[in-house]
C-alpha cells in the first residue's frame, strides 16, 4: 500500500548520498528518511518522475518539458542540487504539475561539503540555501564557520551537539557512503539580537576521495516540524542523557573534550555559572593557563586517577584553579577521542 496516493504539485526530493541506494527524503510536507521512491508514488509519479529523476542524477541536466498523460497534459521539472565544493549530485527534485496552474515554491534544501583532509584540515563548503535556512547573511565566506567542530559548538543548539557530533564524528572515520541521519535543533541568526531556533534533519554520507589523500563529507539538510532522536539507534538517545546529567551538575563543571582537536562540545550549565570564560569554538588553548595547559593534556590523555589542578580564565579576567578529574572505563580507555572531565573549584592554602 502506497503511503501517498496523490503527489501531484508536490516536489518531490530524491537524496543520492549513500553509494548503493538512492533515497526518498520527501513529498510536500511528508518525510520519509530514505525510502523507497517507486512505492511511494502514484501511478501518475511513477510514469512521469522516475525515469527523469534517474536522468537528471545521471546527467545532472535539469528537465522542464509538458507531457500528456492519459488526456491530461502536465509540466514536468526535476532539477539536481549539487555539492557545493565538488559540484556532484547529491539528490534531485521533481514535481508535475497540471498545465495551467502554478508550481509551487521550491523547498529549500540545503547542501553543505566537508573536505577532510589526511593531515586533518577540514574545509567547509555551504550553498546558498544553507545560508538561507540558517538566516544569516552571505557575506562571500563559504560558510559562516570554519570547520565541522565550530559549526558544532556555534550554531548547534547544546542539548543536540554529541548526538551530532559523535554521528558526523563516526561518519567520517567509517567514510563507508553509508547515509545518517540526525535531527537537531540549530541557533538562527546567530550573532544578532534577534536569535530563533529551528528544527533540521540533516542526511550526510562520507566517502574517500579516489585520487586525493582526503574524504568527502556531503549531506543536505532541510527544516522539519518535529524531531525524531532515534532514527540511528546507535546515537539515538546519546546527546539526551548526556544533556540530563549534565544540567543536574550544580556543584561542579562537567566538559566533554574531544581529545584529538582539543575543543569541548559540551559543558554543564555550571560552566557559565561558575564564571569561567566561554572558550571560541570550544577551543580549550584559549581558556587554560598556558603553563597548565601539558598537565591537562597528559591528564586526559592518560585517563588518571587523581585529580590535577588546572588554572582556567573567568569571565572577570585571572585565571582561577580547579581540581579536574578526568572519566574513566573499559570505553574510554579503548576509545580516548572522548573524554568527560569534572572539575571542581581547588582550595587554596592561605598561609
Amino acid at each position: 500500500m502506497n503511503t501517498v496516493t496523490d503527489t501531484r504539485s508536490k516536489w518531490v526530493l530524491v537524496d543520492y548520498l549513500d553509494k548503493d541506494q538512492s533515497g526518498l527524503l520527501s513529498i510536500g510536507e511528508v518525510n520519509f528518511h530514505g525510502a523507497s521512491v517507486r512505492k511511494n508514488l502514484d501511478a501518475h509519479g511513477r510514469e512521469l518522475l522516475v525515469d527523469r529523476i534517474r536522468a537528471v542524477e545521471d546527467t545532472g541536466i535539469g528537465i522542464d518539458e509538458v507531457v500528456e498523460r492519459r488526456k491530461e497534459k502536465f509540466r514536468v521539472l526535476a532539477e539536481p542540487i549539487l555539492s557545493p565544493s565538488s559540484r556532484g549530485i547529491v539528490a534531485v527534485r521533481a514535481i508535475y504539475v497540471p498545465v495551467g496552474e502554478p508550481v509551487p515554491s521550491r523547498p529549500v534544501t540545503g547542501a553543505l561539503e566537508w573536505v577532510i583532509w589526511d593531515d586533518g584540515r577540514i574545509e567547509t563548503v555551504w550553498d546558498d540555501d544553507m545560508f538561507t535556512i540558517y538566516e544569516i547573511s552571505r557575506t562571500g565566506s563559504a560558510s559562516p564557520t570554519g570547520d565541522m567542530n565550530q559549526w558544532v559548538n556555534s550554531l548547534i543548539a547544546p542539548e543536540d551537539r554529541a548526538r551530532m557530533k559523535l554521528t558526523i564524528d563516526t561518519g567520517i572515520k567509517e567514510s563507508n557512503g553509508r547515509r545518517y541521519f540526525v535531527h537537531y535543533r540549530i541557533v538562527t541568526r546567530k550573532g544578532t539580537t534577534d536569535t530563533g531556533v529551528k528544527n533540521l534533519e540533516v542526511s550526510s554520507s562520507s566517502n574517500p576521495d579516489p585520487v586525493l589523500p582526503l574524504r568527502r563529507l556531503r549531506a543536505l539538510t532541510r527544516e522539519v516540524p518535529e524531531l525524531i532522536p532515534a532514527i540511528n539507534p546507535e546515537f539515538g538517545d546519546t546527546g539526551n542523557l548526556m544533556r540530563a546529567v549534565f544540567d543536574l551538575s550544580t556543584d561542579a563543571v562537567l566538559l566533554a573534550v574531544d581529545v584529538r582537536r582539543w575543543q569541548t562540545f559540551m559543558t554543564s550549565n555550571s560552566w557559565a555559572a561558575f564564571g569561567i570564560q566561554t572558550p571560541q569554538y570550544g577551543y580549550l588553548p584559549h581558556v587554560i593557563h598556558p603553563d597548565d595547559f601539558e598537565e591537562f593534556r597528559y591528564a586526559v590523555t592518560t585517563v588518571t586517577q587523581e585529580p590535577v589542578t588546572i588554572r582556567f580564565l573567568h569571565s572577570s579576567g585571572g585565571f582561577h584553579p580547579y581540581e579536574v578529574t578526568v572519566s574513566s572505563g573499559p570505553s574510554v580507555a579503548e576509545d580516548p577521542e572522548y573524554v568527560i572531565c569534572r572539575m571542581k573549584p581547588a582550595v587554596v592554602a592561605v598561609l
